[in-house]
């Protein structure tokens, strides 16, 4: 797999570190540990992963400044991941609100909708990606000897407000700067939107929630497919392993599952590569 996100359940005592007790969840599934099987992993690099891109937690109301609330870990070159406003990666599970699935990713649409006018009305407007890819056709001065657009697409980074937003982790990774096949590059869907605020939130929030892996409380991985599920299990080699998985399964969403579980448990998501 290139890439899994996981739901790690942790126990209420991790509030004093949860950093170590999810290294220790963890370990188990470490591709990369000469003692595991092969069988067992299932990740060689992670990094919590849900607050700033909707992907994550709604917080419940009262919440939003809790200490205790698990945010995003910095990206691999440094840059802060901010979680967008009433949302977090995770924590204990009596503050995460469970009521409305959609909820952290119209949280995260609004904060990319909010990004762009405050830093629009700071910045000069910029020119649509759409011009600079038709100067790069038709005109050749204007990007010589440019084959694979890259000079084209860093001056149109290079515009104070397109960079300030593309660079932004509330911009959600929406603006697809490249040429797909025969599909031309596309502008983030914020920029040029002619429609309200509330209507960008309803078309730009994920119509269900997040469909993650669950690593349970008793060490067991749960890899969740559209029709059904493998249970791994920490503590036994894979094909050996004589231990029923727990039920009830987790699909079609973990959440409901999730919810049930005890309201000082510990949830975080992570994002692992394998």
């Amino acid at each position: 797999m290139a890439g899994v996100t996981v739901t790690v359940c942790l126990p209420a005592e991790a509030a004093d570190d949860v950093e170590g007790a999810l290294a220790k969840a963890l370990a188990p599934f470490d591709s990369d540990s000469g003692d595991n099987p092969v069988k067992r992993g299932m990740w060689d690099s992670r990094r919590i992963r849900g607050g700033s891109n909707g992907r994550g937690f709604a917080v419940a109301p009262g919440h939003a400044d809790d200490p205790r609330l698990v945010h995003d870990d910095p990206a691999y070159d440094g840059t802060p991941r901010p979680s967008a406003p009433g949302v977090c990666a995770g924590g204990p599970r009596a503050l995460l609100d469970f009521s409305q699935p959609q909820l952290a990713s119209e949280r995260a649409a609004a904060a990319s909708w909010d990004l762009w006018h405050s830093l629009s009305a700071v910045h000069p407007a910029a020119v649509p990606l759409a011009d600079f890819v038709d100067r790069w056709r038709n005109d050749p001065a204007a990007f010589p000897g440019d084959r694979w657009a890259d000079a084209m697409f860093f001056a149109y980074r290079a515009q104070p407000l397109i960079g300030a937003y593309l660079d932004h982790p509330f911009s959600l990774d929406l603006g697809y700067l490249g040429f797909l096949g025969d599909s031309d590059p596309s502008e983030h869907p914020v920029i040029g939107y002619e429609g309200t605020r509330a209507a960008y939130i309803r078309d730009h929030t994920w119509t269900e929630p997040a469909k993650t892996d669950v690593l349970t409380l008793d060490g067991w991985w749960l890899e969740v497919y559209e029709h059904g599920m493998e249970a791994v299990h920490a503590f036994c080699e894979p094909e050996l392993c004589l231990h029923d998985p727990p039920l009830p399964a987790v699909w079609p969403g973990s959440e409901a599952y999730l919810a049930g579980l005890p309201g000082d448990a510990i949830l975080v998501r992570v994002h692992c590569h394998c």
